[in-house]
């Protein structure tokens, strides 16, 4: 029989792979978020059923995408991971440091467009452009959570 938070992993698990991420970088955020406090690979391991390997390849997917951070516990030989205090917060600030870059290398590559390819040039331009008002979007929709005080810290495991 299941618990209501092995529910929680798995469907974490599931939203992940529906969106084109590994199905266990979601189970891994799912996990983090349950427990609350930092846990090494091999907690993660043990408590999702996978390898110590998965696990590290897809706790370092979820460092790059702004929702865990390593963390060196004292008296721990290994880096463990915690979800960030306020995850969605940060995945956000991510996303719009990465659509803001994109932004900026369409940009300069469209400048670079010959008047033979004017044409080119503006549709590459425009497209640079919903990079750059997404990242503005992400950045007004950060100062509305951090406005409203949705996505609290976890306070750890209840």
């Amino acid at each position: 029989m299941t618990t209501p938070m092995d529910d929680f992993i798995e469907q974490m698990g599931l939203i992940a792979q529906n969106d084109g991420h590994p199905r266990i970088a979601g189970q891994i955020l799912g996990y983090l978020l349950v427990e609350g406090a930092p846990r090494t690979l091999s907690q993660m391991a043990e408590a999702l059923k996978i390898s110590k390997a998965s696990a590290s390849t897809n706790a370092r997917l979820l460092e790059m995408r702004g929702s865990v951070r390593r963390v060196s516990p004292v008296g721990q030989r290994g880096d463990a991971y915690q979800v960030l205090e306020r995850p969605s917060v940060a995945a956000l600030e991510a996303l719009a440091t990465r659509f803001r870059s994109n932004a900026d290398t369409v940009g300069a590559l469209a400048t670079g467009f010959p008047d033979t390819h004017a044409a080119a040039r503006e549709r590459v331009k425009n497209f640079s452009e919903v990079y750059r008002e997404t990242a503005d979007f992400f950045d007004e929709w950060i100062a509305r959570l951090n406005r409203s005080g949705v996505d609290p810290a976890p306070g750890g495991k209840e």
